[in-house]
């Protein structure tokens, strides 16, 4: 190999490491764990008792998103999908929809330090016609670092109402 080809070889060589090195994302911050509350995952509204009454059934069927890290603090930005599917008693007509859902922060040792309400509003959904409905939300918790984040937990769900958590724990225990 002549002089000046060693040398472009060596040249072209280093570029190819330095771009390597230079083009690779860094790994996502490690972030806080988000989950949807086993037994609050899902309501349902009805006109009546039987299963024929059903009008829908609303299930929060994902999480997605991240956080960042900024000035001491984890921020957090989720999207939650929950899927609308009417019941055999749908209506075809325009139907309001007002569901309360909850963010629940949990520290490492597991003590709830925070709980926010939400509400999903629009159109309940029309007989035959299911749709996933995408609640974005931006959380900042203070005083949280990188180290310290994955430790930390995210709950979310709908919020019952007394009695029909009662009634789902009372499910559960049999």
């Amino acid at each position: 190999m002549s002089r000046i080809g060693g040398r472009a070889a060596s040249v072209a060589f280093l570029l190819a490491l330095c771009a390597c090195g230079a083009g690779a994302p860094s790994p996502p911050p490690p972030c806080p764990r988000p989950g949807i509350v086993d037994g609050a995952q899902t309501v349902e509204r009805r006109r009546g008792p039987a299963p024929a009454d059903v009008l829908f059934r609303a299930t929060m069927t994902g999480i997605g998103g991240g956080c960042r890290y900024e000035g001491g603090d984890v921020v957090l930005s989720y999207a939650l999908d929950i899927a609308l599917v009417p019941g055999p008693a749908a209506v075809a007509t325009d139907t309001a929809l007002a569901l309360p859902w909850f963010v629940a922060v949990a520290d490492p040792s597991g003590a709830v330090i925070d709980k926010q309400l939400f509400e999903l509003r629009g159109e309940a959904p029309a007989p035959g016609r299911p749709r996933v409905v995408v609640e974005r939300l931006e959380q900042r918790i203070r005083g949280v670092s990188p180290a310290e984040g994955p430790r930390w937990r995210i709950y979310f769900g709908f919020e019952l109402d007394p009695e029909e958590a009662r009634a789902r724990l009372r499910e559960r225990a049999r």
